[in-house]
């Protein structure tokens, strides 16, 4: 990590299974250790679920082979299927190299005037330490110099109904509205950045690092996805699903208050069946203009 900026991923994982759902745990710690990032927010995480994913604690484990700090929260949490096994458990985990505070598990709601989601959502909410911009006090070292705090939130939003990601995108603003200072938001939000269900987060203040880097709002999503198809137009608005051949941009990073973007990638990785988002954010006040996209 450079002096004053944190490089945060977001990640779905898919169970750590790829898109042939062939699974390999391993397999993805090497492609989340090649990113290089700082803090990852994972979606799809299994714990102790089940056949599918070996009846592994997927979130400690990954922690255990990265050598980092982990948080899970639940989406689906259901009882043991044996009397003294653990709960099964599936939802989104954060990964972080410097110490992490209590964790928050928000269950999301669908739109009232529809049947419930047929999967459960979940927003986890922390805090980290991050270095100030002017470098005393690293994440590395739990900020103990004069680091600040940054509000990371995690989410998967639901892969089927608009009118329940719009739900869910409202109701995770209320819990924003309750955390103090600058924040970041990453996830699997199954919509383009520039779709309407997400249209509340830019009204709200939060800003997506590609259209930041972009140096103008997110476009509309026909428009939006004919950029994601021809990535070296604006590399940063690259398509995330599926991993093989990518053709909607679903995972983003989002951030509110003074923090600026330095950089934007979407490294290619068949690990899962989505592609990883990487961004290198910084304080506004510290931080030099972002370079343009190449």
């Amino acid at each position: 990590m450079d002096e004053g900026t944190l490089r945060i991923a977001t990640y779905n994982i898919h169970h750590g299974a790829d898109g042939r759902g062939r699974l390999d745990l391993a397999r993805t710690a090497d492609a989340i250790a090649s990113l290089e990032a700082d803090v990852v927010g994972l979606q799809e995480v299994d714990v102790a679920f089940g056949p599918r994913s070996g009846g592994e604690d997927q979130a400690h484990r990954l922690a255990q082979m990265l050598r980092m700090h982990v948080r899970f929260a639940p989406a689906i949490d259901r009882p043991a299927p044996h009397e003294e096994g653990p709960r099964r458990q599936y939802g989104c985990a954060l990964l972080s190299r410097s110490p992490l505070g209590s964790a928050q598990a928000h269950l999301l709601p669908g739109h009232p005037g529809l049947l419930p989601p047929r999967e459960p959502r979940v927003l986890l909410s922390t805090r980290i330490a991050v270095p100030p911009a002017d470098g005393p006090g690293s994440a590395a070292d739990g900020g103990e110099q004069g680091g600040d705090e940054l509000a990371v939130l995690v989410t998967h939003l639901d892969h089927e109904s608009h009118a329940h990601r719009t739900a869910q995108v409202l109701r995770i603003l209320e819990h924003a509205e309750e955390i103090t200072g600058p924040a970041v938001l990453v996830g699997d939000l199954n919509a383009d950045p520039g779709s309407s269900e997400l249209a509340p987060l830019a009204a709200q203040g939060w800003q997506e690092a590609a259209s930041i880097l972009s140096r103008h709002v997110p476009r509309t999503p026909l428009l939006s996805k004919l950029q994601a198809a021809v990535p070296f137009v604006d590399a940063a608005r690259a398509a995330t699903n599926p991993a093989g051949i990518p053709l909607r941009r679903l995972d983003s990073v989002w951030v509110r208050g003074d923090l600026g973007i330095r950089d934007l990638t979407v490294p290619r990785t068949l690990a899962s069946d989505h592609r990883p988002v990487v961004a290198t954010i910084a304080r506004s006040d510290g931080a030099e203009p972002p370079a343009p996209l190449r």
